[in-house]
């Protein structure tokens, strides 16, 4: 008999049944740990131009010198362009991405952790498998697109246990003065229409029971489309490497726009933020009546220290 765990750091109850259903895992043991971190002290604030979303950034690096903390954007020109303008300003930085060699992202991470450079201007791709336990503060110059990548990310920061801050800087509601989180958000969900777009036209070439690797050979796109034909009821996984058509009748996917959605209510709430990432987890019993007391929502109209 195979014995088979699967473990993820963050994963809401949808993805939670995807992972059941691919694995094939039969009435699996199931152990959750919530995600709420009393030490971590989230903050949203809203911006109302690019030059303001700069202005803010600073004035919170400034209030924050000596220690180690992470801003997060979303693309890496932002990363290398908000790096150099650190730079600029006298700040020991670097900007990290995918794009980077091997030995360049060592370099950053290696200074970073021994305290050389007190902060790094990255995308998502810093922070998998790196430790460092005395970050204070974690800066989203622009807020992800999903919730799960946001408790990835500010989930760098108190490690230690002492206190730590989390500010996210977000457009104004109308984006007629800061229209970048409008813009990253049509980009994000054409894309998502194109994928979808494109596993339809996929499926119609595709022979009605095959093997994952066989198929990307020779449709460079497939896994994607394979995930996505999954999620409209189109295909069932046989175990995690072999499909089968099912359906030519695809039903409507509780996709990531839906997600999309979740992270833009997250941003935009008045209740304790700790309480709505509880509830989008899952932990509805833990979160119905939750107030955390240290959030900017819970500590509305306090004048507190960031």
């Amino acid at each position: 008999k195979i014995m088979l765990a699967a473990f993820t750091a963050t994963a809401d109850p949808l993805a939670q049944k995807i992972i059941q259903e691919t694995l094939q895992l039969n009435q699996p043991a199931v152990f959750l740990l919530d995600p709420y971190r009393p030490n971590l002290n989230p903050r949203v604030r809203l911006v109302w131009t690019p030059r303001d979303r700069k202005q803010q950034l600073f004035k919170f690096i400034r209030e924050k010198q000596q220690t180690a903390g992470l801003v997060y954007v979303r693309s890496r020109r932002d990363s290398e362009n908000i790096a150099a303008w650190l730079q600029q300003m006298g700040y020991v930085t670097a900007s990290y991405h995918a794009g980077l060699s091997a030995e360049e992202r060592r370099m950053i991470e290696t200074a970073w952790i021994e305290g050389k450079m007190p902060f790094v201007v990255c995308t998502s791709a810093f922070g998998m498998g790196i430790n460092k336990s005395d970050v204070r503060w974690v800066v989203h110059f622009h807020a992800p697109l999903l919730l799960s990548e946001y408790v990835q990310e500010i989930g760098r920061a108190g490690r230690d246990g002492k206190p730590a801050q989390t500010l996210t800087l977000v457009s104004e509601p109308t984006g007629w003065l800061d229209p970048e989180d409008k813009q990253r958000q049509k980009f994000f969900e054409d894309k998502m229409r194109s994928q979808q777009q494109q596993a339809q036209q996929l499926i119609k070439k595709l022979p009605k029971t095959g093997e994952i690797n066989a198929v990307t050979q020779q449709y460079p796109d497939a896994a994607i489309a394979l995930s996505l034909l999954h999620s409209t009821g189109q295909l069932n996984w046989l175990d995690p490497f072999h499909y089968t058509i099912v359906s030519s009748k695809k039903t409507q996917p509780v996709s990531q726009l839906h997600a999309a959605k979740q992270m833009n209510q997250y941003l935009t709430t008045k209740q304790c933020r700790w309480q709505f990432l509880l509830n989008a987890f899952g932990f509805h019993q833990k979160g119905g009546n939750w107030r955390c007391g240290h959030c900017d929502n819970c500590r509305r109209g306090e004048a507190f220290d960031e």
